[in-house]
């Protein structure tokens, strides 16, 4: 046999999510390629740890691999938008595909949620007052 189990397992199970801090910001970067059923209550459940933990600032969200949710993915970004409001904090969406704007657009959330192209765009978007 070669490797030892926690590196089959992780061969197995791929990471869905990566999670980075810098300063009062959290960042969370989705590896999946889906945001549906089988991706969302994992995602939710990041969402309700980083929430709960005051500390993890304010959080902005990759979703440039992302290039198809369904209502569970939906609702798992809607669930974050409510946590955050809830708490003062800000969160921001950034990276999204084409396809994924049109769904945010259809879904008439294109007004709730704060998006930006890319990362330093929505680091920009939480501190509008610095320049780089």
């Amino acid at each position: 046999m070669h490797g030892n189990l926690q590196d089959i397992i992780q061969l197995n199970l791929p990471m869905k999510f990566n999670i980075t801090k810098e300063g009062n910001v959290s960042c969370l970067v989705i590896s999946a390629e889906k945001l549906d059923s089988k991706v969302a209550p994992d995602l939710k459940s990041q969402f309700v740890v980083l929430a709960n933990d005051l500390n993890s600032g304010h959080l902005i969200v990759d979703l440039g691999k992302i290039n198809f949710a369904d209502s569970s993915g939906l609702s798992a970004l809607l669930l974050a938008h409510r946590l955050y409001r809830e708490t003062d904090r800000s969160l921001v969406f950034y990276s999204l595909s084409e396809r994924i704007q049109k769904l945010i657009k259809i879904s008439q959330l294109s007004s709730v949620f704060n998006t930006a192209t890319d990362k330093e765009s929505a680091l920009a978007h939480l501190n509008p007052t610095q320049s780089k």
